[in-house]
């Protein structure tokens, strides 16, 4: 999938970058900047800077810089598309994709939800037809209100009712091919995914269906069948349940469960804020997205061997994101019951102790932990510390992490615990006054492109034979076709291209820590100009010199 680069620069000049980064970490002014803890290291004094008029963020401490783009990429680990995708929804924009020879898509995306809803509706048809289908649903417990409130289908017995119905040209058959409706064998023969099975529309955040999850209703392998990744749908990054669950509002605490039937049973008995992940463990993209939303997760697993390593491995990712007012929570069910069942059997005042009764991350983590080494021997106890300290080493650097801390010093008696701070990463090991004057002249446009008005020669600069001097003609080049836009936008336009590392590079120089003092600005970058111009008289002079004694020489020899 390809988006054009034009776009990416409307896109840009369209988003607000402070409050992008906001609505993932809470910034103060001061100044003309907005400021925060770093989220890519630990610090207890602010030096993440995020500048609304260069719409880019700066980290003083380990370094870290970029655009919107670029924090979605860092922070929210999206994919570049996603990132793309996200923006835009935001401010109010639709993607536009450029087609060529190795694109998987073209420009008519909108093609596959409309036929992704069609579909949806004909299982959904299916399922009031089929008495079989509908007497199973009853038998799991599920009322009609909670059935068509989820949208749940059926997809019918028989290998190609969906490609036969809907696949009525080549454009179509393609199409349900793309979306995962219809899969294809070696042999090139085409069938339906989904056969006999209850179907849940999987929805994203804007309430598209972009995949499907299916159940058997007879004994058949495997149990669960989701769509494969597609264009539409990326199941790494997706919580089935979740557009359902902000629609009842402002929610404050999610439950993350392991399959379809615990979310619609659990909203069946009024716990209406559980979502599940789709075939896959929980993600940091997952937990990055919910904790934009609430400042609470619990996880709710079995209480066997396999539900305690899940909810570990659950534990790990979440760490680095506990900052602030995050929490997380995990509730461990009695064996062989999972939440479908268990609401069922005790009811819902039942299932809400449980909730109020999760265990808090920190006692899982300490319990766990006790549990391999003896604490009644010295031994034991340092094996705890060094247990304990590369975990809570990845929890921001604040009031939770001093907390967990005095824990660990109170279970082993050590007092005096410390964790070890990221070695920070030097962004260029030259000082500005070390670049060339071609590279100087990059950093101010970068960070001043107002200042191409001053370069009333740029012809001139083409004659140079210097490093860069081709990034610093398009640099102008750009600027003057595009005034409107910023630093961040500025250095997004180059990624992915030669240049990507060195103007990214060249960004942080100076970023954001010098201010435009009347005048000086534009002198030092007409200075700069200058002295290039001087370089280009210089080899006009030397050129002339050869001419002229080329033509001497010339004139001898006749």
């Amino acid at each position: 999938m390809h988006i054009p680069r034009y776009f990416i620069d409307e896109l840009m000049a369209k988003v607000d970058i402070v409050e992008l980064i906001n609505s993932y970490i809470p910034l103060r002014k001061m100044g003309k900047n907005y400021v925060a803890c770093c989220p890519f290291h630990t610090e207890k004094t602010p030096s993440f800077t995020v500048s609304s008029e260069k719409q880019f963020y700066h980290c003083f401490g380990c370094g870290a810089s970029g655009s919107a783009i670029g924090f979605m990429l860092n922070y929210a680990r999206f994919e570049f598309v996603e990132a793309i995708q996200e923006i835009a929804s935001r401010v109010g924009m639709e993607v536009v994709y450029e087609q060529n020879d190795t694109s998987p898509i073209d420009n008519s995306i909108v093609d596959l939800y409309q036929i992704m809803q069609q579909v949806a509706t004909y299982y959904r048809q299916q399922l009031r037809e089929s008495q079989i289908a509908i007497n199973y649903l009853k038998q799991r417990g599920l009322t009609g209100q909670i059935t068509r409130y989820f949208g749940l289908g059926y997809a019918p017995n028989g290998w190609d009712n969906v490609l036969k119905i809907f696949g009525t040209d080549a454009e179509t058959r393609n199409n349900l091919l793309k979306t995962g409706l219809v899969t294809q064998n070696d042999a090139g023969q085409r069938y339906d995914r989904f056969r006999n099975r209850i179907i849940f529309p999987i929805l994203d955040r804007r309430g598209r269906i972009i995949a499907f999850g299916g159940r058997v209703i007879d004994q058949s392998k495997p149990k669960y069948l989701n769509s494969p990744e597609t264009t539409l749908f990326r199941k790494g990054g997706e919580l089935y349940g979740w557009y359902f669950a902000r629609k009842q509002g402002v929610l404050k605490t999610v439950i993350v469960v392991e399959g379809y039937m615990d979310v619609v049973a659990l909203a069946q008995y009024g716990i209406y804020y559980a979502v599940a992940t789709l075939g896959t463990a929980t993600t940091a993209k997952h937990l990055t997205f919910l904790f934009r939303n609430v400042s609470e997760i619990i996880f709710c697993f079995d209480g066997d061997a396999a539900g305690q390593k899940a909810a570990w491995r659950a534990l790990e990712i979440s760490l680095p994101l506990l900052q602030g007012s995050r929490q997380i929570r995990f509730i461990f069910l009695p064996q062989e019951h999972d939440p479908d069942g268990l609401i069922r059997l005790e009811g819902t005042q039942a299932f809400n102790k449980r909730i109020a009764q999760a265990t808090p991350l920190s006692k899982f983590l300490f319990d766990t932990l006790q549990q391999q080494v003896d604490m009644n021997s010295i031994d034991g106890k340092a094996k705890l510390v060094e247990l304990a300290k590369p975990l809570i080493n990845q929890l921001p650097t604040g009031a939770y992490q001093d907390l967990m801390l005095q824990e660990l010093s109170k279970l082993t008696g050590l007092n005096n615990l410390f964790v070890a701070k990221p070695q920070l990463k030097q962004s260029m090991d030259t000082s500005f006054r070390e670049l060339s004057l071609i590279e100087q002249a990059i950093v101010y446009l970068l960070h001043y492109p107002e200042l191409v008005k001053l370069i009333k020669y740029p012809e001139k600069l083409s004659f140079l034979n210097q490093d860069y001097i081709k990034l610093l003609l398009e640099l102008i080049e750009f600027i003057q076709f595009h005034p409107q836009l910023r630093l961040g936008a500025i250095c997004e336009h180059w990624r992915g291209t030669e240049y990507e590392s060195t103007i990214n590079l060249l960004a942080k120089k100076k970023a954001l820590s010098f201010e435009n003092i009347t005048g000086i600005i534009e002198d030092e970058f007409t200075s700069i100009l200058n002295r290039l111009y001087q370089s280009y008289q210089k080899s006009i002079d030397f050129l002339a010199q050869i001419n002229s004694k080329l033509a001497q020489i010339t004139q001898e020899n006749i």
